[in-house]
């Protein structure tokens, strides 16, 4: 049979291990935290500028249509009334196809990006 002071010993040093091996696995878990909100919120960044672009590009767009639509129906105000429509109606395809456009692949997109592993580390 061991004796307590062999015992204490074993015990105190296997202490000093978990408590090591603890805050090590808790340093771990934050830097892996960190390094997974990180990616998130820098492409969630880059989808609100991809997103202001596209937003630019449609108005821009809106507004060439209804200059058109102006000049062939002689009225500034029934051009940019047939602009204002087609608003209306990228809004209700947005509504009406939101989850399949926009929130479903935006969900996947950051699910991957936080789950992403080390594989490209190579930068």
């Amino acid at each position: 049979m061991p004796s307590p002071e062999n015992l204490n010993d074993f015990y105190q040093e296997n202490r000093k291990l978990l408590t090591e091996y603890l805050e090590t696995r808790l340093q771990l878990l934050k830097l892996t935290s960190v390094r997974s909100l990180s990616r998130t919120l820098s492409m969630l960044i880059l989808t609100v500028l991809i997103s202001f672009m596209v937003l630019f590009f449609l108005l821009f767009l809106v507004i060439s249509f209804s200059w058109l639509m102006a000049d062939k129906l002689g009225s500034a105000t029934l051009g940019f009334l047939c602009g204002g429509g087609v608003f209306l109606l990228i809004i209700l395809i947005s509504v009406l196809l939101r989850k399949p456009l926009f929130l479903n692949p935006l969900i996947r997109l950051f699910i991957h990006t936080s789950t992403q592993e080390e594989e490209d580390e190579d930068y």
